[in-house]
Order: structure tokens, then sequence, then C-alpha cells
């Protein structure tokens, strides 16, 4: 039998309410329980009143005051919280490419036209983000809950209830995740779209007219693919930290595979031979008054440092996390 298992299924009731109220529940749980179980307290009958009580999930949904039923109250608080998630990345990728949009492709010509053309454009994508994530979100726990109620429903076992929580156990700050989460997503979409739709807009300009390309566009274009599984293997894997906000040696898993995929995608990017223009070159020696092979070699040797220093810091953020990851794991023992 599995270590604290009362503990445990009713901190797995609990932890679905209101703050307010879990303590009251907390106690009244406890006392039911051990009016269940009497004087027997073998393995096999706490586990058969344990089960008598049901899913802790379906449980929650009793001790509820107030009902809420555009998402099945077994399921509202976890819709909430990805609501929030999505509604907030969406929002901000929505706002940031707007504005990328805006400085490359201007449609204004006088001032008051720019910024009405700002305030339209910005809050008109804001709000059709808000929608998309509203929408997305409810269709999919939507269409989650009707899939379970067309098929057999999975019998609930103890061994799916959690491990209780330590005070002292090492944890993932889920405001720290959610910013992370947002601005990896930020930067990650401003790259991506940079390449997809703009990168013959990527160069040197003078007087607004482009005079030398930054990259050599083929090589780019065969990456894009890596790069776009890349961005959105590292976003799923941050907002599962944000959301589960506890290491766990799946959690630290997933984080090391995304972070080594991710890294070894960048450094043979930016490594890759004549990735860089030589135009470019050509034209940052004009500025500098040197050769064009002392620029080549001078960014070549700058990525090199920069690789190091990419893996280096990447290994150290990978065994922090592992450490953090087997205190957690030792705590909760």
């Amino acid at each position: 039998m599995m270590k604290n298992v009362i503990e445990r299924y009713v901190y797995d009731v609990t932890r679905r309410l209101p703050e307010e109220s879990r303590e009251e529940v907390k106690k009244e749980l406890f006392a039911n329980i051990d009016d269940m179980l009497g004087e027997s307290r073998t393995e096999e009958s706490i586990e058969k009143v344990l089960l008598e009580l049901g899913e802790p999930r379906l449980l929650a949904t009793k001790y509820r005051t107030k009902e809420r039923y555009l998402i099945s109250p077994a399921y509202f608080d976890d819709y909430i919280r990805v609501l929030k998630l999505v509604m907030i990345i969406l929002v901000s990728v929505s706002f940031f490419t707007g504005v990328i949009d805006l400085v490359i492709s201007p449609n204004s010509v006088t001032p008051w036209e720019m910024v009405g053309e700002v305030i339209s454009k910005l809050f008109g994508n804001m709000f059709t983000a808000l929608l998309s994530a509203f929408a997305w979100v409810t269709v999919i726990f939507w269409g989650i809950e009707k899939a379970q109620e067309k098929s057999k429903r999975k019998e609930w076992k103890l061994t799916y209830l959690p491990e209780l929580p330590r005070n002292n156990s090492p944890k993932i700050s889920r405001t720290g995740a959610i910013v992370g989460l947002v601005i990896e997503t930020i930067f990650a979409v401003i790259f991506i779209t940079l390449l997809v739709n703009y990168l013959d807009n990527v160069g040197i300009y003078e007087n607004s007219t482009m005079v030398a390309p930054i990259f050599n566009n083929e090589i780019v274009v065969a990456f894009i693919p890596l790069l776009i599984l890349s961005a959105s293997i590292s976003i799923v894997v941050s907002a599962l930290k944000a959301y589960y906000a506890q290491w766990s040696i799946k959690l630290a898993s997933m984080y090391s595979i995304s972070k080594i995929f991710a890294v070894v995608i960048a450094i043979v990017f930016i490594n890759y031979p004549n990735l860089f223009s030589v135009l470019m070159f050509e034209k940052i020696a004009g500025y500098l008054e040197i050769s064009a092979n002392q620029v080549a070699n001078g960014f070549s040797t700058g990525i090199r440092i920069y690789s190091i220093i990419l893996g280096i810091t990447t290994t150290i953020d990978l065994i922090i996390t592992w450490v953090k990851t087997f205190k957690s794991i030792n705590y909760s023992e």
C-alpha cells in the first residue's frame, strides 16, 4: 500500500476547492473516513473505503457551494488555469507581432493616421486573441468531456493519487514560470515570424534602402522547420512547468530533452557554413575600413565563443534542474 494514502486522498480532494473552505472540508473528510473505517485499519479496508468515496475530482464537486456549468465542475479548475495561461500567451504574442507588422509595413501617412492604425490594429489583434483563446480552450475541454462520456470511463485507482506537498519542498514559481513562458513565446514567435514573413527585409539599410542582406535565405529557409519544432517543444515544456509548478522526474526529463534539442539546433544553425551573407561582411568592412575576411573571422570567433557559453550555461541549468528534482523527490518521501 502506498504511503499516507488517506492524507493524499484528502489532499487531492481539497486542493480542488476554494482556499477558504479547504480546512473545513479536510476535517469533515477525515472524520467521515474515520467513521467508515471503524475499528478496521487494514490496507484492504482503507482501499475499500476510499474507492467507495470515489474519484477525488468528482467528490470535490459535491463540496462546492457555487455550481459552475460552462465546463463541468470536475474540470473547471484545470480549464480556468489553462485558459488564463493561453490568454496571456496569445495576447502577448498578438501585441508584439502587431508591432512588428506596423513597423515593417506601415500603411498610414500622417501622424494621426498612424496613431489610429496602431490603436485599432493592436487592440483588435488582442481582442481577437482573447476570443480565440476562449474558444479553443473551451472547445478542447468540451471535447475531452464528451469523449469520456462516450467511452468507458477509466476506473479510478488509488495509484492515481498525487504525493503530499512538503512545505520545504523545492517548487517552481508559477508566476516566474508564466513570465518566462510569455517571454520565451514572444521571442520565439517574433524570430520565426521575421524568418518566415520578413526574411527578405532583414539586412543593412542606407536611406531606407537595403544594401546588404544578413543571411543567405536558402540556408535559413531550410532550417525554419527545425527552428519551429524546437521553439514549439520548448514552449510546451515551459507551459507544463507553469501548470505543475513542481519538479518531477518526468518534467525534468522533458525539460532536459527540450533544452538539449534547442541548443543543438541553435548551435548548428549559427555555425552553419555560409549562413551569413558575404555582402554583409563587405558592407561592415567598408564601415570599419578593414577587410571582409577580418570581419568574417571576427564573426566566426564570436559565434564560437557564444556557442561555448551557450553549452556551458545549458549544462549548468540542467544540473541545477536535476538537483532541484531530486531534492523535491527526497522531500516527498
